[in-house]
């Protein structure tokens, strides 16, 4: 069957003149109703009529793209319509029950039906929220405001950063402390560089007991002191865990 072009959007007899447009008396009828009336001649306000009325309904489909619930109308099992703004998928061959209030015959279309998020649009406070309903699977981090979220699994790494939608860069590793006395300095270098500045800086040191000073905080690395808490103690080699906050 050969694909049609699109349609031009005329409505039959729109701009007929005052008179020359009448509404068919009788529908369901039919042209049988021009045998009793009109001799079985339709006169022409009734042509018109009748053209003008396919014309409309055919364009409030193009409109509407999904057509609205009737209580009038039977609906088969699939049929999906349109009420006060949300689509629905008939579950059972139903008339005139209202979907909003039958969930044995009607339930809201989901985009999962499309193969899409399974969300579900709601109005909260005037504000449109979408709620998901079932575990989603995602092939790709999703973003906020252009930025990935943070996952959990992203600090299983020993080493890495995660950029937040607020603009704060998060920072972590860790690294190797020789065995020594007294004290070790050591040297972090970011994975990389902040923005604008590096506003926290923490560190624990494994295997031993142990406290950290401050020498140098810059936006590319952390300079600092490893000291053991009794003089002329050896610290034991280990690794320094670090965490780093910063724009």
């Amino acid at each position: 069957m050969k694909i049609q072009e699109k349609p031009d959007y005329l409505i039959f007899a729109e701009s007929a003149k005052k008179g020359e447009v009448s509404d068919f008396p009788d529908v369901s009828r039919g042209w049988g109703i021009t045998i009793e009336q009109t001799g079985s001649k339709p006169p022409m306000e009734w042509m018109n009529g009748a053209f003008n009325r396919i014309d409309k309904n055919m364009l409030y489909l193009l409109q509407q793209g999904i057509s609205e619930w009737s209580e009038s109308v039977i609906y088969p099992v699939n049929a999906i319509i349109k009420y006060k703004g949300i689509l629905y998928i008939a579950l059972a061959e139903n008339d005139n029950v209202d979907p909003s209030k039958n969930k044995s015959k009607w339930r809201q279309l989901q985009a999962d039906d499309f193969n899409a998020l399974p969300a579900q649009k709601k109005i909260n406070a005037g504000a449109p929220i979408y709620e998901v309903g079932e575990q989603v699977s995602f092939k790709k981090t999703p973003l906020f405001n252009n930025s990935e979220l943070i996952l959990k699994n992203d600090y299983q790494n020993s080493t890495g950063f995660r950029r937040s939608p607020d603009g704060f860069i998060y920072q972590w590793g860790e690294i190797s402390i020789a065995q020594t006395t007294d004290f070790a300095h050591f040297t972090v270098v970011f994975p990389v560089a902040f923005n604008e500045y590096c506003c926290f800086f923490n560190a624990a040191y494994r295997y031993d007991a142990c406290f950290v000073t401050e020498q140098t905080r810059t936006k590319t690395y952390f300079t600092g002191t490893l000291f053991e808490r009794l003089i002329r103690d050896t610290i034991v080699a280990g690794r320094l865990v670090w965490f780093a906050v910063g724009r």
